[in-house]
């Protein structure tokens, strides 16, 4: 049974809560962060019947666990998709450029990069090894084939084009190096339509 002053605590604690939940959550994740346990602090009430979140390295453990058993799954799922996984992504482009847009504002992509470090890319690698790569390379075959048959011809173009260019100059060495570099950009640009 809590005590009065526990049942005092928790009426406080679920009167924030209730009101401005973010508030209370950017609170907690801030005394988190500085090494305070709200619950040890006594900001967070010590019900008993409260769910307690897994520890991390359970939680990090079953994620493993599931998401290797679930393989055979994965692949089943890819050669019978419930829909065209294409025209799906296509449907949702106004999702994923508002989405994009989000991301950009709040520099997500810059705060998840400062999270990893060369050494943690290393440390997958290296235990991946070699032949994840090899194996990915050899998988795409069809698609390297498919890209390059659709870049050699612009490439080919763009090598006309600035071997039909004077070069007896440095100036003119420099203009054929801007102008190579200008049309390359230029076979980017094709390429994505």
């Amino acid at each position: 049974m809590a005590s009065e002053q526990e049942e005092k605590q928790l009426a406080i604690f679920r009167a924030a809560a209730d009101a401005d939940p973010l508030a209370v959550f950017n609170q907690l994740v801030e005394l988190r962060s500085g090494g305070i346990d709200p619950k040890d602090a006594g900001i967070v009430p010590g019900n008993p019947v409260t769910r307690k979140v897994k520890s991390p390295d359970r939680w990090a453990k079953q994620q493993i666990e599931n998401a290797k058993d679930a393989g055979d799954d994965w692949l089943e799922g890819v050669k019978n998709p419930s829909r065209n996984p294409v025209e799906a992504a296509l449907a949702a482009n106004d999702k994923r450029v508002d989405r994009l847009k989000a991301s950009i504002d709040a520099k997500k992509w810059e705060k998840n990069l400062a999270k990893v470090s060369a050494a943690d890319i290393v440390e997958v690698a290296t235990k991946l090894g070699s032949s994840v790569y090899t194996a990915g390379v050899e998988a795409r075959t069809t698609k390297i084939n498919k890209r390059v048959a659709e870049l050699q011809p612009l490439v080919q173009s763009v090598s006309d084009a600035i071997q039909g260019m004077s070069d007896k100059t440095d100036a003119d060495r420099e203009k054929r190096l801007l102008t190579a570099r200008k049309l390359m950009i230029e076979v980017g640009k094709k390429r994505a339509g």
